[in-house]
Order: C-alpha cells, then structure tokens, then sequence
C-alpha cells in the first residue's frame, strides 16, 4: 500500500516539472517594474518603466503599443478628447532576452479635463520581430492633479 502514494506523489511532481512554464518564451512578456509617481503634477512627466522578456531577444527595432484609458465619471466636451492610443517603435539595440523599456510622457499631454483629475490606467504591448504579441500588461492608477 506504501507504493500507490509514492508512486501518486511522484507522478504529480513530474506531470508539474513537465508543465511549468519557463520564464524566457518566444512570446514576448512584460511586466511593470516601477512608475516614477501614481500622482503628475503640472511641469511633471510620468516615466513607467517596464521589464521585458523573451526568449529570442528580437523585440528590438518592432513596435510597442500603449492604450490610455481615462478612468473618470463626468464625460469630456465635445473636441477635447486626446488620443488614446500610442504606437511606437522600440530602438534597434543589440539582442538580449531581458531588459527595460520607459514609457514617458509629460503632463500637458496627459491632462485632458479643465474640471477634474483626470485618473488613468494604461495597457502595454510589444511585437517582436517574428510577429509574436506579449500578453497586454495593465498599468496600477494614475492620477493627473489639476493645477
């Protein structure tokens, strides 16, 4: 009888060890690694800095995607509604399976209501050369003070 669980118990650790994921895929993947401040304040630029990785080191020199969305209750007037989606290309830089990217941008593009903070969430992907998408990676809250 002492062999079924020995036997139940190995069985699980190798079907766990076949499935585990590694953390390098050929799938880009991001994460969010620190953000310069949850609150922008006028003269300020929120910098969000990202951790990228993937397996083939080939997301330099393709495109990288943000999408801001505004958070808040009462709707903008008509016409001062900004963009909301930001493509990008990433610099062409030497392969390497890990590194960081900085998503930047200063108050005055941010701000869009004249009668309230604006609190913004921000999604990022990127393409890698061979046409493979990371996972979209949502930002924490960002709030822009109003003056």
């Amino acid at each position: 009888m002492k062999t079924i669980p020995v036997l139940l118990v190995s069985s699980i650790l190798v079907i766990a060890f076949a499935c585990s994921k590694d953390k390098f895929e050929s799938k880009p993947r991001l994460e969010i690694k620190e953000y310069s401040t949850k609150e922008l304040f006028q003269g300020e630029t929120l910098k969000i800095t990202l951790d990228f990785f993937d397996k083939e080191g080939d997301i330099n020199g393709d495109s990288a995607v943000a999408i801001i969305n505004r958070q808040n209750i009462l709707p903008l007037p008509a016409g001062q509604d900004k963009t909301d989606t930001i493509n990008a290309f990433l610099p062409d830089f030497p392969q390497k399976d890990k590194g960081e990217i900085f998503f930047q941008l200063p108050f005055d593009f941010l701000k869009e209501s004249t009668v309230e903070n604006d609190t913004l969430v921000f999604k990022f992907s990127v393409r890698d050369k061979k046409g493979n998408h990371s996972d979209t990676v949502t930002s924490e809250r960002v709030v822009i003070v109003l003056p």
